[in-house]
C-alpha cells in the first residue's frame, strides 16, 4: 500500500493496529517519559499560527500547540543549521562548542555529552532522522544515538548533486523505528528539511496558499550566486516566478507541507504503544529573510530577529498550557528536557531548566544575556530588546570597523509588542558578558572525512568551509 504524500492515510493504519487504542493502554510500571524533539529548518516564527501568520499554514502545530507552553521571544544560537543545532544538543553557545560558527568542514566532538548521550546513558533508546547534509555522521551529531538516519537520496531541483530529505521519507522512517520500541523509553530526534529551499512543496504544484501582494512589488532578479541580496537566490530560482509574494506563498506552501507530517509524527508518539506520557519540544534551526536588511529567501547572514526568532513549543505532562514572553533560547532546550525526564543537569550548561519557569510556585529566570553568533557578527538579546556587534573578527574580538566600511560597531534594538523590533538610538551600552563572550571561544574542531568534491559543494552554498 502506498501511503506516499498522504499522513492521514497513515495515521488512519495506526489506529486501526491498535496503536491509537490509548484507553487499553496499562500505565508502564517505568514511569520515564518518552522524548520527541523536532527541529524545523528554516522555519520563521511568525509563519506559524500559533506565532500570528494568517495563513493557515499549520494547522496540525496550532491544534496541537493550543495545549502546549508557547514562548513567544526565542532565540536561535545562530542563523545556520550545524551551529545552532550544536548548541541545541549541548547547552553551548556556538563559541562554546567545537563546531562553532561554522556551518561546514567542523565536527562536534569531546565534551560535553550531547543530549542524546545523556538519554542513552540513563537507558534510553535513542534514534535520529535527520533530512540535512549538515547533520551527517561525519559532523559528530550521531553522538549518543543508537540509531541515526541521515540518509539522503533526493537531489535539489537546481543542486543535482545536494541532496536532502523531504518530510514524508524522514516521518516514514522515524515512524518504523518508533513502532519497534517497546520496552524502554525513547529519545526521538527528527528533523524536518522542510520548508528550506527551493520553495517546491511536493504535494502541491499549484499553491493552496497566497501570500498577498506587496505595495508596489516588482519582479526580482535572478542571481549568479546564493547570497539574496537583492534578488532570487540561484538555487531558489523557480520558472516562471519573480515577484516577492510568489515565493513567500510558496514557503507558506512549505510550511503547510511539512505540518501535515509533523501532525502525523505527533500523533503516533501520543498513542504510542507502551503508554508512556510523552515530552515534546518542536523549534526551529533559524528563520529566512523576505526581504529584511535587502536579502530575499536567505539565511546564514544576520544575527537579528528575522533570522533569529524561532518558534519554540513544548508540551509535556504537568505543564500548564500557555504563553510566555520571556526571551529564551537554543541552549534551554536540552536542560528542560533532561530535568522533564528526571534525569540529572549539566551543571555547566549555559542555558537554563525552563521547566523551572513553569512549576508551581513559578521560578523567574535568571536576568541574562543570550547570543545568536554568525561569525561576523553576534547579538545579544534580553528582555527589552537587543545589542548588536559587527565586524567581529579573528582572533574573536570586535575591531572598529567592518571591512572597510564605517558601520557602527554597536547598535541597540528594542522589542515591540509581539516580536517586532526596531532600533533604539538611546546612548549605546556594551555588555560585558558580551565582550566576555567573544574573547572566550573554544578551538573549532574540523571534519577530517570530508572529501574534496563535498568541500567544494560546501563552498558553493556558502557555508564557509574552512581552507
Amino acid at each position: 500500500m502506498d501511503f506516499r504524500g498522504r499522513p492521514a492515510a497513515i495515521a488512519a493504519l495506526l489506529a486501526a493496529s491498535g496503536i491509537g487504542l490509548a484507553c487499553s493502554r496499562a500505565a508502564p510500571p517505568d514511569p520515564r517519559p518518552n522524548v520527541l524533539l523536532i527541529t524545523v529548518d528554516t522555519l520563521r516564527a511568525d509563519r506559524l499560527g500559533t506565532y500570528g501568520q494568517s495563513l493557515a499554514t499549520s494547522p496540525r502545530i496550532d491544534a496541537w500547540a493550543a495545549g502546549a507552553v508557547v514562548f513567544e521571544r526565542a532565540l536561535a544560537a545562530s542563523a545556520s543549521t550545524a551551529p545552532s543545532h550544536a548548541s541545541i544538543m549541548t547547552s553551548r553557545y556556538p563559541r562554546e562548542h567545537s563546531i562553532g560558527t561554522n556551518n561546514g568542514g567542523t565536527r562536534l566532538t569531546g565534551s560535553p555529552k550531547t543530549l542524546a548521550e545523556r538519554f542513552q546513558a540513563a537507558g534510553y533508546a535513542t534514534g535520529a532522522f535527520v533530512g540535512n547534509v549538515m547533520l551527517q555522521p561525519r559532523t559528530g551529531f550521531d553522538r549518543g544515538f543508537d540509531v541515526f538516519d541521515g540518509e539522503l537520496l533526493q537531489s535539489e531541483s537546481n543542486r543535482d548533486d545536494v541532496f536532502e530529505r523531504i518530510a514524508r521519507d524522514t516521518t516514514q522512517r522515524a515512524l518504523a523505528w518508533l513502532h519497534a520500541q517497546r520496552d524502554r523509553p525513547v529519545f526521538l530526534w527528527v528533523h524536518y528539511q522542510d520548508p528550506h529551499g527551493p520553495y517546491l512543496p511536493p504535494q502541491t504544484p499549484t499553491p493552496r496558499l497566497r501570500a498577498a501582494p506587496r505595495a508596489h512589488e516588482t519582479p526580482l532578479p535572478v542571481l549568479a550566486s546564493d547570497s539574496g541580496y537583492g534578488g532570487i537566490p540561484a538555487y531558489q530560482a523557480i520558472f516562471g516566478l519573480a515577484l516577492p509574494s510568489d515565493y513567500e506563498s510558496r514557503y507558506a506552501e512549505e510550511v503547510l507541507y511539512a505540518d501535515a507530517w509533523i501532525g502525523t509524527l505527533l500523533d503516533a508518539v501520543a498513542a504510542h504503544a507502551s503508554g508512556r506520557e510523552a515530552v515534546v519540544l518542536l523549534t526551529a534551526d533559524h528563520g529566512e529573510s523576505l526581504g529584511e536588511d535587502g536579502h530575499w529567501f536567505a539565511h546564514g547572514h544576520s544575527s537579528l530577529p528575522h533570522l533569529a526568532h524561532v518558534p519554540l513549543i513544548l508540551r509535556a505532562p504537568g505543564l500548564l498550557p500557555g504563553r510566555r514572553g520571556e526571551t529564551v533560547h537554543h541552549v534551554d532546550i536540552a536542560p528542560t528536557l533532561l530535568a522533564l525526564a528526571g534525569l540529572a543537569p549539566d551543571e555547566n550548561a549555559s542555558g537554563v531548566d525552563l521547566g523551572a519557569l513553569l512549576g508551581t510556585p513559578p521560578q523567574s529566570l535568571p536576568k541574562r544575556y543570550v547570543y545568536t553568533d554568525i561569525g561576523s557578527e553576534v547579538s545579544a538579546y534580553h528582555d527589552a530588546g537587543l545589542v548588536r556587534v559587527t565586524g567581529v573578527e579573528e582572533p574573536l574580538k570586535p575591531t572598529e570597523e567592518r571591512g572597510t566600511g564605517a558601520t557602527p560597531l554597536w547598535l541597540q534594538y528594542r522589542w515591540q509588542p509581539g516580536a517586532a523590533w526596531e532600533l533604539d538610538r538611546s546612548p549605546q551600552r556594551r555588555p560585558r558578558e558580551l565582550e566576555i563572550y567573544l574573547e572566550g571561544a573554544v578551538p573549532e574542531s574540523r571534519t577530517p572525512s570530508l572529501e574534496l568534491d563535498t568541500i567544494e559543494r560546501l563552498r558553493a552554498l556558502g557555508y564557509g568551509v574552512p581552507e
